[in-house]
């Protein structure tokens, strides 16, 4: 084992969506059949039209405009959750492994022949031991010494802990190959309760994975790697709002408390916000080339581009996810760096990477991009 690297860079993000593919429309419609509530069914047809959102997957095909149903039968009956968790059984895997393949096909190697020897699973739509952690390193027949652990119910802005293990991990380990994956199935979690927290949460939320890949600064140095190198992380808990933004487990199901005053309640922290990663990151908003902030809804990305005068090109990562997925919790922000790695940028930007998540936390890294052309 070698010790000792400066920093972890991620040279490879793979992502991956269950195969149900339905528009917002489509969505809508199933939804006020559910609801069967004249009320709820027009507060739907505002949040859905303006969300922004053209699009959804689920690993269920229940949301579509047939009457094929997995978990959500046609009398309108409610299935708990201990069903709801056998379909995360059933479809949380296959998922994790596309997004693990489709990181190895931009390295183009294989997983034997690049080997992994830690493991870090993310997810809060589904618990179970052995869980997804256990599972990937079976159906990726990863060797029994492989380092495993999972981050479970710290909701949308999971993925920056897990780097920052990740991270950790190789500052003290210069040789090891790191594999996180995020996987979330939202919408495996519907029910069509009236307040306020379902109907918003049933407008965003959307199924998806991602994997990472990330080594030390110093082996993707040696063999030429392109990447993020991860050159901070500065998480932040507001000690206040935390009513705001969570779960609660119901015999029915995961039931998700998003306000809707978390994008006012976010944009009154933004301006210290930025003071304090200006102090701890060494960035400022004219220093910052790339913006990567997670898309928890149209409100939230508004704010934070009012908030910070930032323009509609500036945030265009953040918004082109939303539009096309949703908000799939955990993996949202590693779709949206994802979409900054593919666009090529210039070795020497910087990234600035945001995520909000239950407490209410802010979870932020600095990036910067290196082997680019």
């Amino acid at each position: 084992m070698k010790t000792g690297s400066k920093a972890g860079r991620i040279i490879s993000i793979g992502t991956a969506v269950p195969k149900y593919l339905m528009s917002q429309d489509t969505i809508l419609k199933f939804m006020q059949k559910e609801y069967q509530d004249p009320t709820a069914s027009r507060k739907l047809n505002v949040l859905f039209h303006q969300s922004a959102i053209n699009s959804r997957h689920s690993a269920v095909p229940d949301f579509s405009d047939t009457d094929e149903r997995m978990l959500f039968p046609l009398t309108h009956e409610l299935p708990m959750v201990s069903e709801r968790i056998d379909v995360y059984k059933q479809q949380s895997l296959p998922l994790a492994v596309r997004a693990v393949e489709n990181s190895f096909k931009n390295l183009q190697t294989s997983i034997a022949e690049f080997g992994i020897t830690h493991l870090i699973t993310v997810t809060c739509t589904g618990i179970y031991a052995p869980g997804l952690d256990i599972e990937l390193l079976q159906a990726l027949n990863l060797p029994a010494d492989t380092f495993h652990t999972s981050l479970n119910f710290l909701g949308c802005n999971a993925a920056f802990p897990a780097l920052r293990i990740a991270d950790s991990l190789v500052k003290s380990q210069s040789d090891a190959h790191i594999l996180i994956v995020c996987l979330e199935l939202c919408t495996l979690h519907f029910q069509p309760k009236s307040n306020s927290d379902n109907l918003l949460s049933n407008t965003i939320f959307g199924d998806g994975a991602a994997a990472v890949i990330m080594v030390s600064e110093t082996m993707a140095m040696e063999h030429k790697l392109k990447g993020f190198s991860l050159t901070g992380f500065y998480p932040i808990f507001l000690k206040r709002g935390k009513e705001l933004m969570g779960w609660n487990i119901t015999s029915i199901n995961f039931e998700m408390i998003l306000a809707a005053g978390v994008p006012e309640f976010l944009g009154e922290e933004l301006e210290q916000l930025m003071i304090e990663v200006s102090e701890k990151l060494n960035l400022t908003i004219d220093t910052i080339d790339h913006w990567a902030v997670h898309p928890g809804g149209k409100k939230i990305l508004d704010t934070v581009q009012h908030g910070l005068q930032l323009t509609n090109n500036e945030l265009r990562h953040s918004y082109e996810v939303l539009y096309k997925y949703g908000n799939m919790s955990s993996p949202t922000i590693l779709f949206v760096l994802n979409e900054i790695f593919k666009s090529n940028p210039k070795s020497g930007e910087t990234v600035f990477a945001m995520g909000f998540g239950p407490g209410i936390s802010i979870e932020t890294a600095s990036i910067v991009c290196h082997g680019f052309v």
